[in-house]
């Protein structure tokens, strides 16, 4: 690791908070022939979250730009915004350099298809998808479109880990690190918590499971950021999954040990590689009362394609045909074989009522339902919607008459200001838990504390730098292999992260046992060679250190 070894907090702050200078940069490793340079590479900027949301994210982006500048004369810029601009500026505009963002661990993430084909795949370059980055690659768009179809597990592994190797070959992003959940919660209140990889505590089964054994029975659950909507047809971030998913059910549930399991649907039966019989089960309710049928697993999914739900529409495309054959009971019909389908579609999609939204957006005063608010959601999930302020709280409370009923009397979601100040409502006994990542350092000093504990679970996700690889310098594959070999992933793990995590390699992490591919290893710390592949590919240096572009790029 280099100049990486040893060093503690305090030399970290110190060290990215200084100026860093030309001096750095001297030596006889620069060119001086600046008649044969190009253009100057531009200063870029790195977008990521204020600390409010994420405080390790802004050092993460400060310590990477110090380390571009330090090492490689290129200047960068941390770039912290609100979490949810982020979120427009990169997903739905494509306007940013590069961007430092968290792929939490969900549940639905386990299957590789979201990693190799969402996040990917050319034809996921567009307003609202996955591959922010503009990625193209058609060896790997074909390996991405064959693991889809391949049904037999052992040789759809085969396939997805060729699919890793060329990601981390062409570097479209660099998976920095593999964080663990690292959360919090009151072990005097709160007991049989179910953590799942990727979730921690914060998971649907810690919901569904967890007892309470002081107080009136509601889950305090502290969060740092606002949801923005409750629509299930229009919603996109992990944040929002979350509490959707306690409120409307879905036709299977992945479980704690990553396994997709039948939920709303009693039982499958697969007819052919194209036709899946569905067998419901019965006596489910929606929270007004109504009964849950066939006729509203139907119209759910008519109505999540009719309105192009942004992030269901891929999986969606795979259904024909679906045909009601009796109550309780559907026939669905693929246009080819989808390995996918069950954990992303049928372990995903939210199932509506269709007595509520057969109206909307008709007799509501919107013209796209995906705008509609929905301030009142109505599902058949394990809780029922009480109220929501925006911005501050959320309540829930069990739905007795669940098959799977909660137990706990309900969830009230908190919006804290800062994670310090969530920290402090834990330990005054305000808050009983997090629901998502707390600061490792604050984590630890919980821990310390008499009825308080603080825990890093594994996951599957990952802190990720992603490059716009359609704007210069971040077209050149040689530049990002370059610039991944100058990566302080040290800083990041034992640093910033205090420990809680291990150096990144592949998309698909290594907690993800089956799908990931060991052979796919972390780029080494290695400044030299990273110069070495700038000057193969062309670029050098003028008298002040600044890298240049080769000639006649960058113009």
């Amino acid at each position: 690791m280099g100049d990486e070894k040893g060093i503690k907090r305090r030399d970290f702050l110190r060290m990215t908070g200084a100026a860093v200078g030309i001096a750095a940069l001297g030596g006889a490793d620069f060119s001086m022939a600046a008649a044969k340079l190009g253009k100057k590479v531009e200063r870029s900027k790195l977008m990521t979250t204020t600390a409010t949301f994420d405080p390790v994210r802004p050092e993460m982006a400060r310590a990477i730009c110090e380390a571009f500048s330090r090492h490689l004369g290129w200047d960068a810029e941390p770039y912290p915004i609100d979490y949810n601009q982020n979120v427009q500026k990169v997903i739905m505009e494509h306007d940013y350099d590069m961007w430092l963002v968290r792929f939490t661990g969900s549940s639905i993430r386990i299957d590789p298809n979201v990693f190799i084909y969402k996040a990917h795949h050319s034809s996921q370059y567009k307003k609202g998808g996955y591959n922010w980055a503009g990625y193209n690659n058609p060896e790997l768009d074909r390996l991405a479109e064959e693991q889809q179809s391949e049904m037999d597990r052992e040789r759809r592994q085969e396939i997805v880990y060729k699919a890793q190797e060329i990601i981390h070959q062409d570097q479209p992003e660099n998976v920095l690190v593999n964080p663990y959940m690292t959360n919090a919660y009151r072990t005097d209140r709160l007991r049989n918590l179910v953590p799942q990889m990727g979730e921690g505590i914060g998971s649907f089964w810690t919901d569904v499971e967890m007892e309470v054994v002081q107080g009136d029975g509601y889950v305090r659950t502290g969060a740092t950021v606002a949801l923005k909507n409750l629509n299930p047809i229009a919603v996109k971030d992990a944040n929002e999954f979350k509490e959707l998913r306690m409120i409307y059910d879905r036709l299977f549930r992945i479980s704690p040990k990553g396994v997709a399991e039948p939920w709303a649907a009693k039982s499958l039966s697969v007819v052919s590689p194209t036709v899946i019989d569905m067998t419901l089960r019965q006596g489910m309710r929606f929270h007004d009362g109504q009964e849950v049928t066939a006729e509203d697993i139907k119209f759910t999914f008519d109505y999540y394609k009719t309105w192009k739900a942004p992030f269901f529409l891929e999986s969606l495309k795979k259904i024909k045909a679906i045909e009601i054959t009796g109550r309780y009971s559907l026939r669905f019909e693929l246009t080819s074989p989808y390995a996918p389908l069950i954990p992303n579609l049928f372990g995903s999609i939210f199932i509506l009522p269709k007595h509520i939204w057969k109206d909307i957006p008709e007799k509501v005063d919107v013209e796209d339902p995906l705008k509609y608010p929905n301030e009142k959601p109505v599902g058949s999930g394990p809780f029922r919607f009480d109220y929501w302020q925006r911005g501050a709280e959320l309540k829930v409370s069990a739905f007795k008459e669940h098959f799977h009923p909660p137990k706990c009397a309900g969830i009230i979601r908190i919006v804290y200001g800062s994670h310090d100040s969530m920290a402090a409502a834990i330990e005054k006994g305000e808050c009983d838990r997090t629901r998502y990542i707390l600061k490792p350092s604050l984590m630890q000093d919980l821990n310390k504390l008499p009825n308080v504990a603080g825990r890093g679970y594994p996951s599957h996700g990952f802190y990720d730098l992603s490059y716009h690889t359609r704007r210069p310098p971040f077209d050149d594959p040689a530049f990002r292999r370059a610039i991944a070999h100058v990566l302080p992933k040290g800083i990041i793990k034992d640093v910033i992260l205090d420990g809680q995590g291990d150096p990144g390699g592949s998309v698909i992490a290594p907690a993800n046992e089956f799908w990931h591919n060991p052979s796919v290893k972390p780029f080494p710390r290695d400044i030299e060679m990273a110069r070495r592949i700038l000057r193969k590919a062309g670029y050098g240096w003028d008298k002040h250190g600044k890298l240049h572009y080769p000639p006649g790029r960058g113009a």
